[in-house]
């Protein structure tokens, strides 16, 4: 049975782009459009891609351990930034099928992941990764004077393809707008 768990946890730790991505389509098929909830669900949309683009032009992965910017706030902005766009497309849907999907898939996925991902870091960076592990939350920030900026690079947001995930929101914002406008 654990070797099954675990093939199974793996598995959804790769394809965590793919569920996201089927949570786009998803939105978009059963989102009502509801302008209301729309600007209701915005404000997390906005600050979750914030976090993501942000963290996005950061993170250099797998080369040296990043504690800088919003890294300084908590070890996963990209994944609480996902958190939040995901968030505030469960608002703005108005779908009872997308709070389900989010529910179950978002922890299903992101837990293991950065579990793995922990495991990795400390077996690469060792006593540095377990200090910063001990000084900066998992997920949630701690909000404290820090320049977010700091070590941002616009050529490491282009080579994480960030732009690829702002596209995908803007388009889906569009969706339900469209959505809403003709009561669709």
């Amino acid at each position: 049975m654990g070797r099954f768990r675990n093939y199974f946890f793996n598995w959804l730790i790769k394809k965590r782009t793919t569920f996201g991505w089927i949570f786009f389509i998803i939105i978009a098929i059963f989102g009502k459009g509801n302008l209301r909830n729309i600007i209701f669900g915005l404000p997390f949309i906005i600050v979750g891609e914030f976090f993501r683009f942000l963290s996005s032009g950061i993170i250099k992965k797998n080369e040296i351990l990043t504690k800088e910017g919003l890294y300084s706030l908590c070890r996963n902005p990209l994944y609480f930034g996902s958190f939040l766009v995901s968030f505030g497309f469960a608002i703005s849907s108005c779908s009872l099928f997308v709070w389900a999907y989010f529910i179950i898939f978002f922890p299903l996925i992101y837990i293991p992941t950065i579990k793995n991902e922990e495991i990795f870091l400390e077996n690469k960076f060792g006593e540095e990764f377990k200090k910063y592990k001990k000084e900066v939350p998992s997920f949630f920030p701690v909000f404290k004077k820090v320049n977010i900026f700091k070590g941002f690079s616009l050529k490491k947001f282009k080579e994480n393809q960030e732009i690829i995930n702002i596209f995908g929101i803007l388009t889906l914002i569009g969706i339900l707008l469209v959505k809403s406008y003709y009561e669709l």
